[in-house]
């Protein structure tokens, strides 16, 4: 409706956003100008309920991460490995670009967005584009937090909230945010060569030489991934990026530009099976790059024909092991199916033969050794047909072994082609879950250092996860004794530990059907590091000091409980004591009364009325023992599961 409305001029100035309060009406009466019930999330969230500040403290040595969203599912894992890459680090700093006050809020470590008054030019308000820098700043906190925060984890819900981040797939948000990031790096600062460097630019000339080639920007190679085993990522990347068929023109396609940092995401066909694709530490583009089209075109002709060639194998194979009879509806193979014919015919044939069949009447040796020579005869044919199948399945294999030859072209330092690949990236990071993320990061380094290492032994593989069984396990090793979160089926904790390449490379292979890769080349690694710009510096600190205010209000409500259970149970005591004194006085006094009044033949026995006069003292008693009873409840958090609220 507002599109249809004439709005009048538009006007510049400072805007801001006003903070809502939502809670329950406690007034008699309400301007109906001034508050309206609003449906402000139309779809079920997942509730996170976090843990407690003290398991929520980074532990030294290990890298702080940021958890996954429910509306951008790696978005997380991502970030979280870009900003292990010193160059991709810089990139996301856009440090040409700084606020001088980020704000604060203490709850943005879990995905509170930060709204700030802002200075919009009349071209931005005319196009209402007026948020199209939130994404870099976003950014640029979340960057700073995993330099110098003192949690063990954040959350990027608010910078998946912003509005230049809405997409329908939250699987595909990750290339949403790149491609936005980028238009918004590029913008603020046009000539920043760090904007561009998440982007890979790819050609295709359509039909002749003479014709001018299209190009498309991308900044994540997506694949799917046919179930087959012993693909390698170089076969799932030449069907993605060449597409050839047998019996039709290769497409001249090709990599003009290949980004610093690389990222690809394979994704397998069947939804029951993971990816299986073999994953190289060390990638090499350099069969798609514009240097070796003409080169990698010959190899592809090559490849093409052994493909026929399989393909040809295959229609034999199936002809000489399929049997057209009605038998093979049992699933028998020809082979089986001849077998069976010779066995028969050893049984059957010579009785026919005895009683005439066919015309002929033989006697019963005669009988038997037609049959004995038509099934040794059945059974030449069965092998002979089993050494055809040896032969062509030994054929496929050799044809088999030459297209893995292919493959491996310019993707070794030593080729068997003679040709030497020259662009080298190494793999940084692996998202094989939305909460589970693999990163190689520095040995022993866990702040921004002036430099980073280069040798291979300094950098370290960790496993990072966030989940409910992982808080189960954190508690586990943690704490061995009680605690509430392990009890709690709802909080979300997370693991984080050492592993080895090759524990890595497997989990990408044999973990999911969903695999993020990210690689970086040696510019990108060899890249220096300079400390985050101070307005930065300043709001990690503010929210490093809002976490310490928690963590300081956790530790005096445990020794406030902890000081309240020791005076409930010195209470408990003192009154257990009093009681036993009580009884055991009452008890002495009984005893006395009784020993006047009794004898051999008679008993004295109390009357129901002294019962009921000693109940007040029991109730007493009772009402002492439940006084000293302590109950403790967790921590009340709101859910944005709520569909409806009071905006006043």
């Amino acid at each position: 409706m507002s599109l249809n409305q004439n709005l009048g001029q538009q006007e510049t100035g400072v805007t801001t956003s006003n903070k809502s309060n939502f809670g329950r009406a406690t007034r008699d009466f309400y301007d109906e100008g001034a508050w309206a019930m609003t449906l402000f999330n139309s779809s079920a969230r997942e509730i996170i309920i976090s843990p407690n500040p003290g398991d929520r403290k980074r532990v030294e040595g290990e890298p702080a991460f940021l958890r996954p969203s429910e509306d951008s599912l790696y978005l997380g894992g991502l970030l979280t490995i870009l900003h292990s890459i010193p160059l991709a680090r810089e990139a996301l700093l856009q440090r040409n670009k700084i606020l001088s006050n980020y704000g604060h809020d203490p709850q943005w470590w879990n995905g509170q967005p930060i709204n700030l008054p802002k200075i919009v030019t009349i071209q931005d308000a005319h196009d209402g584009d007026t948020d199209w820098d939130d994404i870099i700043y976003e950014t640029q906190r979340l960057v700073a937090f995993l330099d110098i925060t003192e949690r063990s984890f954040g959350s990027v819900d608010a910078l998946a909230s912003l509005k230049s981040m809405s997409t329908c797939d939250s699987e595909g948000s990750i290339g949403r945010y790149l491609e936005t990031w980028q238009d918004a790096a590029v913008r603020a600062d046009p000539g920043n060569q760090l904007a561009t460097v998440f982007s890979s630019k790819a050609y295709k000339r359509p039909l002749t030489v003479y014709d001018t080639p299209i190009h498309k920007d991308f900044f994540i190679l997506e694949s799917f991934v046919d179930p087959e085993h012993g693909q390698t990522l170089y076969d799932v990347l030449d069907s993605a990026i060449w597409s050839d068929r047998p019996g039709e023109e290769l497409d001249d396609v090709w990599l003009e530009h290949v980004g610093e940092i690389f990222t690809v995401r394979l994704e397998s066909t069947d939804n029951t099976k993971p990816i299986d694709v073999k994953i190289p530490a060390v990638f090499y583009p350099d069969r798609y790059l514009a240097d070796s089209r003409d080169f990698s075109r010959e190899f592809r002709a090559q490849r093409l024909q052994e493909y026929d060639g399989i393909f040809k194998l295959d229609n034999l194979i199936n002809r000489f092991s399929a049997s057209k009879s009605a038998i093979n509806s049992k699933g028998m193979t020809l082979k089986e199916t001849l077998e069976k014919a010779a066995s028969a015919v050893s049984v059957t044939l010579p009785k026919s033969l005895a009683n005439g069949a066919n015309g002929l009447t033989l006697s019963p040796e005669a009988a038997n050794v037609e049959a004995k020579r038509l099934a040794d005869e059945l059974r030449e044919v069965s092998n002979k047909i089993d050494d055809k199948l040896k032969e062509l399945v030994q054929r496929r294999e050799r044809a088999i072994e030459t297209l893995r030859g292919y493959t491996k072209i310019l993707t070794e330092p030593s080729d068997v082609s003679g040709k030497t690949p020259h662009y080298k990236y190494t793999l940084r990071g692996v998202c094989t879950e939305p909460h589970v993320t693999y990163v190689l990061r520095p040995s022993g380094h866990t702040e921004m250092a002036d430099t980073e290492p280069t040798a291979v032994d300094e950098w370290q593989w960790w496993r990072i996860s966030f989940s409910t069984d992982d808080a189960k396990a954190r508690q586990a090793e943690l704490q061995q004794g009680d605690a509430s979160t392990s009890k709690n089926a709802d909080v979300i904790g997370y693991t984080a530990r050492k592993v080895r390449e090759i524990e890595v490379l497997k989990a990408a292979r044999e973990e999911s059907k969903n695999v993020l890769l990210i690689y970086a080349n040696g510019n990108a690694m060899n890249f220096r590091e300079e400390p985050i710009p101070p307005p930065l510096q300043e709001f990690i600190n503010a929210d490093n000091a809002a976490f310490g205010t928690e963590f300081k209000q956790q530790e005096s409500a445990e020794d406030a409980a902890g000081r309240q259970n020791e005076d409930s149970s010195s209470a408990s005591r003192q009154d257990e004591n009093i009681e036993m004194n009580e009884l055991t006085q009452d008890g002495q006094r009984e005893t006395t009364s009784a020993a006047a009044n009794v004898n051999v033949f008679d008993y004295q026995v109390s009357s129901f009325d002294d019962a009921a006069d000693s109940s007040p003292e029991m109730q007493e008693r009772e009402g002492r023992a439940l006084l000293g009873q302590s109950s403790t409840a967790g921590p009340v958090q709101y859910s944005p599961s709520t569909n409806a609220a009071w905006n006043q």
